[in-house]
């Protein structure tokens, strides 16, 4: 089957048919998270025009320069941004974010000053769960007593959020600051596959890996997963699933913050090295404004936003997203569940959207 034009993915979207249809309702559903999709569209639509770009602006248009795209192809992603109508804006931009336009500039500075509600507002979605590490050590909560969303709110965000944090300083009484980690997918099973008989009797999913902290960022793609069925399980090779180390190899955690996106899709027609770009290019967008707004404890939202924005341009290229995690956490939390080199855990993922079903196990470990 060929693939929609850009224009026709836009109208399904638009309209809420066909495969347009949930790929809304998770835009709608997550509103909180898309504000960087908002900047990254606003950013290419100004561009588009012509118009002068601020310094946030210009961040959102060179990572998609520095990743591939054409002058062409971010003009694109401007007209799209204007065929939007103001309802559907409203429906899936925060207020702030959906009333922008090619006449107005938005700045890093504008942002610094609207980090602090954007925080807020993405920690407070039902997805979210923030696990009080401090509580749990000193003996006044358990794991139990924060639980993750039952299976229905994941399936209508097609999202969720894994918040642990706790002081660095509390590391080093398990570890070594400079303590060496790998964090990598180590499997996933297909509970139940996508039901579209369009693509033939199983599906063809691949994940997308990403993560920022300390001024580090790491992304990666995983293989295509041919014929998965339901009920069948693939493992990742060595070489595979990488999350936290280049190449999964094992790397020192930053200080600060570290956020870690996990991403579900269903190849469909989207070309792999576009897909690639796709997801390069939201990072570096991401990066660029932890780099320059200088904003404290926000990782977390804005890996948030990098998942919609992921959502949008992927989307575009055909293939379809099926769910996605985040998780925000810090290296004392790690290395207080990792005493020993050689010591691991493993974490285990639901991702659906009430469609596909997968669980996807992750394996962290200690090398030094």
């Amino acid at each position: 089957m060929a693939a929609r034009s850009t224009d026709r993915i836009l109208d399904d979207l638009v309209k809420g048919k066909g495969r347009g249809a949930p790929q809304r309702r998770k835009l709608v559903a997550n509103k909180e998270r898309n504000w960087l999709l908002a900047l990254m569209l606003h950013s290419c639509a100004k561009y588009a025009e012509g118009a002068k770009l601020s310094d946030l602006e210009s961040t959102m248009v060179a990572a998609f320069r520095k990743n591939g795209y054409t002058d062409q192809e971010i003009k694109q992603q401007g007209q799209l941004d204007t065929k939007v109508p103001k309802k559907l804006r409203d429906e899936m931009f925060p207020r702030r974010f959906a009333q922008l336009d090619v006449k107005q500039s938005y700045t890093m500075k504008d942002l610094e000053k609207d980090a602090p509600g954007i925080v807020k507002s993405v920690l407070e979605m039902p997805t979210v769960t923030r696990i009080d590490v401090p509580a749990i050590h000193a003996g006044t909560a358990t794991l139990a007593d924060f639980r993750l969303p039952p299976r229905a709110t994941l399936a209508e965000y097609a999202s969720g959020m894994t918040v642990a944090l706790e002081q660095d300083a509390a590391a080093t009484a398990a570890a070594p600051v400079g303590s060496r980690v790998t964090i990598k997918a180590a499997s996933f099973k297909c509970v139940d596959r996508q039901t579209d008989s369009i693509f033939g009797p199983s599906n063809e999913p691949y994940w997308i890996f990403g993560s920022l902290g300390g001024g580090t960022t790491v992304t990666t793609r995983s293989q295509i997963f041919g014929d998965v069925d339901s009920g069948e399980s693939r493992t990742f090779s060595a070489a595979d699933g990488c999350i936290w180390g280049q190449n999964c190899a094992s790397q020192a955690l930053p200080e600060g913050e570290v956020g870690s996106l996990v991403s579900l899709w269903e190849h469909d027609e989207g070309n792999t090295e576009k897909i690639r770009a796709g997801v390069a290019v939201a990072f570096a967008a991401a990066a660029g404004i932890l780099a320059a707004t200088g904003v404290a404890a926000w990782v977390g939202a804005v890996v948030a936003g990098v998942g919609a924005a992921i959502g949008w341009l992927l989307g575009f290229l055909d293939d379809d997203h099926i769910a996605d995690q985040t998780f925000v956490f810090s290296r004392g939390v790690v290395l207080k569940q990792l005493p020993n080199v050689g010591s691991s855990f493993n974490v285990t993922r639901r991702f659906t959207d009430g469609d596909g079903d997968y669980s996807l196990s992750l394996r962290v470990a200690r090398a030094t």
